[in-house]
């Protein structure tokens, strides 16, 4: 077994700087295609224009939308801004803008949230703190301040651990009943893919199901050790690529697979990526021009990481505090890498009554949100408890007068029985949200 004193020699050694600006000029062209990808799709205006409302984070109310064109405008820098952080061409400044523009953009409307747009913007957090270009940069070329040989080793394993925590703690989120022993929500999904090339048949076996739930489960758990070591890297990371491809053309995830394929490059040796990187730009010398590295000291970005990772650390499991099945309440569900293991279908319906007048009515959330948000609506506690506060604000300002709001909402989570999820009862405009337990949520009947 390797000691931890050979683990902390090891941290601080130095290794080659090309590395981070591998991982740099990867993660860059990521963000492009997936910018401009957003863009071409024309999901600004589905997603940040089109709404009358919007479902933002609890403590980031007063983050808002710009108004059209400016949102648009946002979205061409974050472009231009992952083109400068491919480039390497004013790194800092390049960085921290994306970050805070990417981050801006995330916390608008929780009804859009992904789990890569998160890795995304933890990755880029930590890379503001890191000399990604150190070499293979413009600001390289024309900055000899910026050059750099070898940068410590510990800055490699920072970006691993980022990309491994994804693997880990879906695995550990995988350690669940209806995962393992009920091979939910992979029975559901894989056999509406029956009319797969080739191997359509199989995926409406029920054995097929259960094999990929546990393979998946010991997928995640052990990626991020097997592509740790030299004898067993390769090996994984094929087994990394095959199964993403797998569940992108299963499953249309978006941009997740193609992120988690190429930032697993990562863990690939120094040589490696310095390998790729001269065959790549060898005849541009001036890009890979290198000036030792100084014994500059670290001490905020240590203070930084130690809070960085212990906040991810304690994330995952916060639903715990809450008890129950997290799949049901949601609290504690997001930001937890909680990735594909969801089949959650609801109707909801608001009863409102106006207090002066006694007058009552029904309301469909699809009359005011977008699909997308009604969607999502339909089955997120805080979500529907923001709504309903929206409706009473929109019922005060358009003369309707002062209302109770009660929601009634059938749920069903990954093949179970239909029940009621929100206490009928309750009037949500006297509730608040907050980290507290909701316990206006109807317990868990499976």
């Amino acid at each position: 077994m390797i000691s931890v004193n050979k683990l902390i020699r090891k941290a601080k050694e130095f290794a080659g700087s090309e590395s981070l600006a591998f991982f740099r000029i990867v993660f860059g062209l990521l963000l492009f295609v997936s910018e401009v990808r957003f863009i071409w799709k024309g999901w600004i205006t589905d997603f940040y224009i089109t709404p009358q409302f919007f479902f933002p984070f609890y403590g980031f109310e007063w983050v808002r939308p710009l108004p059209d064109p400016y949102m648009h405008w946002v979205f061409y820098a974050l472009v231009l801004l992952s083109l400068l952080i491919t480039f390497g061409l004013f790194y800092r400044v390049s960085i921290i803008t994306f970050f805070l523009g990417f981050t801006y953009v995330e916390l608008l409307d929780k009804s859009v949230y992904l789990n890569h747009y998160y890795q995304v913007s933890l990755l880029a957090l930590l890379m503001c703190f890191l000399p990604m270009n150190g070499s293979f940069s413009l600001d390289n070329y024309f900055f000899r301040s910026s050059r750099l040989d070898k940068i410590p080793y510990w800055m490699i394993w920072v970006l691993r651990v980022q990309v491994g925590i994804v693997y880990f703690f879906g695995g550990i989120a995988k350690l669940r009943y209806d995962w393992l022993f009920e091979a939910q929500p992979l029975r559901i999904w894989l056999s509406a893919n029956q009319n797969f090339p080739l191997i359509g048949s199989l995926l409406i076996e029920t054995w097929v199901a259960f094999l990929l739930s546990w393979f998946a489960m010991f997928f995640d758990l052990s990626a991020p050790f097997f592509l740790s070591f030299k004898r067993t890297r390769i090996y994984m990371y094929a087994v990394i690529v095959i199964f993403h491809l797998l569940t992108h053309f299963l499953f249309y995830i978006g941009m997740f697979p193609w992120m988690m394929i190429f930032t697993a490059l990562i863990f690939f040796p120094s040589k490696t990526h310095r390998k790729i990187l001269h065959f790549l730009f060898g005849r541009w010398r001036r890009l890979s021009a290198v000036i030792p590295s100084s014994n500059k000291r670290y001490s905020l970005t240590f203070a930084f990481l130690l809070l960085f990772f212990l906040f991810q650390l304690f994330m995952p499991f916060r639903s715990r505090l809450y008890g129950g099945n997290v799949l049901w309440h949601e609290q504690g569900f997001r930001f937890s890498w909680n990735i594909m293991l969801m089949e959650k279908n609801a109707s909801l319906e608001y009863e409102v009554k106006v207090k002066e007048t006694g007058k009552q009515f029904t309301v469909r959330p699809n009359k005011y949100l977008t699909r997308i948000q009604a969607r999502q609506c339909s089955f997120q506690p805080d979500m529907i408890l923001q709504f309903a506060h929206m409706l009473h604000q929109y019922y005060l300002d358009s003369g309707v007068g002062d209302t109770e709001i009660r929601a009634i909402c059938y749920a069903s989570v990954n093949g179970h029985g239909s029940n009621l999820l929100i206490n009928p009862d309750v009037d949500l405009i006297k509730e608040r949200d907050s980290f507290e337990p909701k316990k206006w949520i109807t317990d868990w009947k499976p």
